[in-house]
């Protein structure tokens, strides 16, 4: 592990996607440790700038002092929030974005870290914010939910087949008084798994961690909202001035299948309105050298447009 406590995914493959240039204005909507900021942040200079955004205060001031320490640093805007307000921010800093990027993983430290309650390894609370100073928690989601939402919840943003055993065996335990640790949430579910939990590679807990994370941080509604704000700029974007320039690259990684759907559609319905072209027509995987070094890694997907008017050539079309 970087000592950073995170490995950023695909960074190869963006970095030639985006190919950012000296001078440019580089978003990273999603800043984390700053591993993905870092490297654009070399690659566009002293002459550029970066603003750097995440819900999560700690990242973000590591993220921003990583790319100050560079020998020879863009101009850095740091601003704590959530993505789905890029478009304020731009707007408020009066630039126009060459790039966009957006990472929708959550990082290595904030999963190694025990009191956010997104690991089930330990007795964690159930917080699972990635914005811990605000908004609702785990266990305040768990405390009123019904076992049909619940079922719901994990099977929708989770995919998990035993949806409704969990969540009867989670309830169980709730009504018995006993949950209130991540450990606790991962015994209720395995004690739904029975024998195939003993037997599966993955541990049973992992889709219902990750469906109640969706949850509470609003994951999906604020991918729909960014996508939202980016196609608002991205359809005027080749004719009039906005956040987003003529030509900007604009690249997510996905790590659930249903936000790499909604992404998918997005930049397909872009270029069929003759706003952008899909510079990955297939998503981009990692390679099985990354796949190894980092197992995070194996989830990702990467997706990137360009912006332009349906008239203009993109040599990197298709690649």
């Amino acid at each position: 592990m970087h000592e950073s406590g995170h490995l950023p995914v695909l960074l190869d493959e963006i970095l030639r996607l985006l190919q950012p240039m000296p001078g440019e204005v580089a978003v990273d909507c999603t800043a984390g440790r700053g591993g993905h900021a870092s490297a654009i942040a070399h690659a566009i200079g002293p002459t550029g700038t970066l603003v750097l955004l995440d819900v999560d205060q700690g990242n973000l001031q590591f993220a921003e002092a990583r790319v100050r320490a560079l020998p020879a640093p863009p101009r850095v805007i740091a601003m704590r929030g959530n993505f789905e307000h890029v478009g304020e921010v731009m707007c408020a800093e009066k630039l126009c974005a060459d790039i966009v990027l957006a990472d929708l993983g959550f990082s290595s430290n904030q999963m190694d870290d025990p009191s956010r309650g997104l690991t089930f390894s330990g007795h964690g609370p159930l917080d699972m914010r990635l914005n811990a100073t605000t908004g609702p928690t785990a266990a305040n989601l768990l405390a009123t939910i019904t076992e049909s939402q619940l079922t719901e919840l994990i099977f929708e943003l989770g995919e998990d087949p035993f949806a409704r055993r969990i969540a009867k065996s989670v309830l169980e335990r709730r009504g018995e008084g006993r949950l209130q640790t991540t450990q606790d949430l991962a015994e209720a579910v395995l004690r739904a798994y029975g024998q195939r939990g003993r037997e599966s590679r993955v541990h049973p807990a992992t889709r219902t961690f990750m469906a109640l994370r969706i949850a509470v941080n609003r994951e999906l509604e604020s991918l729909t909202n960014v996508l939202s704000v980016l196609g608002d700029a991205v359809s005027v974007a080749a004719s009039k001035p906005t956040w987003i320039c003529k030509k900007a690259r604009v690249a997510f990684v996905a790590f659930h299948s249903l936000e790499d759907r909604s992404i998918k559609r997005t930049f397909v319905e872009w270029e069929a309105q003759g706003w952008a072209t899909r510079l990955t027509k297939k998503p981009m995987v990692a390679q099985e050298l990354e796949q190894a070094e980092n197992p995070r890694s194996r989830s990702a997907k990467l997706r990137v447009v360009r912006v332009q008017s349906r008239n203009e050539d993109d040599p990197r079309q298709g690649s």
